[in-house]
């Protein structure tokens, strides 16, 4: 029967730390991408309202106000709060709060109520292609982690399993807390390396947006595969504090 120290090795530390690494960013940013998706979802409702305005053919200021400051900014504001600290960070670099435009702003830059209303309901393609990948990848990642994790427990030492079940779920919870904490951080550093108040040639949204997204992602995975490593051995040590613990009655 292979020992603890092999079965601890059984799959390399490279192959363990990109598990590690990959179930950090899905498990970060798989929450944004599935609230993407209900923003979608409520933004084609708005879309809706807004063209059977249109079809009416005698659409109000009062209403057109209505539907993109009462409704579609909103929206925004109510969905933004949803998101982890990454997403509301990445959310606020694209599309700040406080400059969420208003109907005069959009008519001035549209030409009119009807041009505004056709656009009302529509989204960042770009950002919708990305929350459709991580829809699908994150979730993965985040299966093949619990995977291994179900492998590692079962083919440990009989007397060893509680043991290594508990340095697990600590690696399973310590990458999750990892990878949200680095991808904050990965998200600030990317967005001020790539701000325009700096000497690289990349200015506005593009450039800072893009950062974050860079950022955060590389954050995620170095922080959630570090986080990991710590709470297995915290999770070990606290099986072996609560087992070997005496209780001495006075």
């Amino acid at each position: 029967m292979a020992t603890q120290e092999e079965q601890q090795y059984l799959y390399s530390p490279v192959v363990q730390v990109a598990v590690e690494g990959s179930y950090a960013v899905g498990a970060t940013q798989s929450w944004d991408a599935f609230m993407r998706k209900s923003y979608d979802q409520a933004n084609q409702a708005i879309s809706r309202q807004a063209n059977a305005l249109l079809l009416r053919g005698n659409v109000t200021a009062q209403e057109a106000r209505a539907l993109v400051e009462g409704q579609r900014n909103a929206l925004v504001m109510q969905m933004r709060q949803r998101l982890s600290p990454w997403g509301r960070i990445y959310s606020e670099l694209l599309k700040p709060s406080s400059s969420l435009p208003t109907l005069d702003q959009l008519v001035a830059r549209k030409g009119s109520i009807e041009a505004v209303l056709t656009s009302v309901g529509k989204s960042r393609s770009s950002v919708n292609r990305f929350a459709a990948t991580v829809r699908g990848a994150g979730p993965a990642a985040i299966i093949i982690q619990i995977s291994l994790s179900g492998v590692i427990i079962s083919q440990a030492a009989p007397q060893d399993r509680s043991r290594v079940a508990s340095g697990q779920a600590g690696a399973i919870v310590g990458g999750a807390a990892g990878g949200a904490g680095g991808a904050w951080a990965g998200c600030l550093a990317g967005a001020a390396l790539l701000s325009p108040s700096l000497i690289l040639p990349i200015i506005g949204e593009l450039g800072t947006g893009g950062g974050c997204l860079i950022g955060g992602i590389v954050g995620a995975f170095g922080f959630g595969a570090a986080g990991a490593a710590v709470g297995e051995k915290a999770g070990t040590k606290t099986y072996d504090f609560v087992t070997r613990m005496e209780w001495k009655l006075g």
